[in-house]
């Protein structure tokens, strides 16, 4: 399950960061045939962190992503989810900006960072499964699925609702 930590040293507001979850979750879910319940995106303000580029201190703002590898997820696959992430950037942290001209160093992304494999995993007490094989894990624990939507649980009320729209869930169990 892949997890996204956008360390930040841009004055960034709660709506840029509503944004920036949602498109990074949107982008990589569409880019992997991922649930979107999967991809986790967390925010560190680093605007008081010491980060060195070069030997000398910088503040910059970056994403690093920790992520399932598969056979179909290709290295082109991946610099082009590192190139749709930072065009989303650029257009929710400083749209004002032009594109062939530089941001202010605090309001530029620097660096994306994608390394990774999950060796092993839980999430709600489910293991991850393999990278290729979210369909097929989708189906042996639906009814877990069922059961924590019935219970109040929000992300699986939402879980159902994208296993009913989405594509990569056709063949999956529906209610």
């Amino acid at each position: 399950m892949p997890l996204y930590e956008v360390s930040f040293a841009a004055p960034l507001t709660a709506a840029q960061k509503a944004e920036l979850a949602k498109t990074i979750t949107d982008i990589h879910a569409e880019a992997f045939q991922t649930p979107r319940w999967f991809v986790n995106v967390v925010f560190t303000d680093a605007s008081q962190h010491t980060w060195f580029v070069g030997g000398r201190p910088r503040l910059s703002n970056r994403i690093t992503a920790c992520v399932r590898n598969g056979a179909h997820r290709t290295r082109e696959a991946w610099e082009q989810l590192c190139q749709d992430i930072n065009s989303a950037w650029r257009q929710i942290v400083h749209r004002s900006y032009n594109v062939n001209g530089l941001p202010p160093n605090e309001l530029e992304l620097a660096a994306i960072f994608v390394t990774g494999e999950l060796l092993a995993g839980l999430k709600v007490g489910l293991p991850v499964p393999k990278a290729g094989e979210e369909q097929l894990w989708a189906q042996q624990h639906f009814e877990v699925f069922k059961q924590r939507a019935a219970l109040g649980d929000e992300v699986f009320v939402d879980v159902l609702g994208e296993m009913e729209e989405s594509p990569w869930l056709k063949n999956s169990p529906q209610s």
